[in-house]
């Protein structure tokens, strides 16, 4: 966890000082495929700064299988992360998961009613027919897979939409019967909502509502799903369109 993380660098702090790791004096390659594509040097000036270093490829620069080889020269210990970020440019994203985990994503239709004594109720319907400005839908994240700890899932909305979290005084979260599984934290964030769980039993569904505002069609990127410490247990939805009439 991030505080256990915490802790262990206040450990490493005292042992620091006495390995002279803080005075390093190398330099390092990056070869790709058997070819060198970077070098650096690193000096005690440096120790304490972390040094990214990005390295953009295209699709016909690389293939299936790449090795990645780094060798330093000189004094000192050399720490290293990596990290692979890639886009494609297909209109049609594949949905994907790992054998631990996986995320479906569907839309539906929000209905707020009121009875004669003016008590408030919701209702989840298909999303069938026109979808007009004003209208509220629902966003429904399925997840599956093996118990795990620290999930984090992340969920583009499409552009013209706004995350709702109350409706004719219903509070729409956890706390309302029936509407959602339980999350340790859920922000709504100008492009999209990020939902943690600290335990996650193998099996749980998260939904959250939406008004669409700005008619147009739009393309919404997949819904990902990603252990917060085992970032290579993840999974991610196929992408979707939603067309959004005018209001009439």
């Amino acid at each position: 966890s991030t505080k256990e993380t915490a802790f262990a660098i206040y450990g490493l702090t005292d042992y620091l000082k006495v390995s002279h790791e803080l005075a390093p004096d190398y330099t390092f390659e990056v070869y790709l495929n058997g070819a060198q594509i970077a070098s650096q040097h690193v000096g005690a000036s440096d120790a304490t700064n972390a040094q990214a270093l990005v390295i953009t490829k295209k699709a016909g620069d690389v293939s299936n299988n790449n090795q990645i080889r780094i060798v330093k020269h000189g004094k000192g210990a050399l720490y290293v992360s990596t990290a692979v970020e890639y886009f494609t440019a297909e209109d049609n994203v594949a949905a994907q998961s790992s054998p631990t985990l996986k995320i479906t994503r569907e839309y539906l239709r929000l209905r707020v009613s009121e009875n004669e004594g003016g008590k408030s109720s919701w209702k989840i319907e298909p999303l069938t027919g026109e979808l007009r400005s004003g209208d509220l839908i629902v966003v429904r994240l399925h997840l599956e897979g093996n118990r795990a700890q620290y999930l984090m899932i992340e969920d583009p909305i499409p552009a013209g939409a706004e995350q709702v979290a109350q409706v004719s005084g219903i509070y729409l979260n956890y706390n309302a019967g029936q509407w959602t599984d339980w999350y340790s934290n859920r922000e709504f964030r100008d492009n999209r909502t990020v939902i943690f769980k600290n335990y996650f039993e193998g099996k749980a569904t998260f939904q959250y509502a939406m008004r669409v505002e700005v008619p147009g069609e739009f393309r919404v990127a997949p819904a990902r799903a990603e252990l917060m410490y085992q970032p290579t247990v993840q999974a991610n939805t196929s992408n979707d369109r939603l067309r959004i009439l005018d209001k009439k």
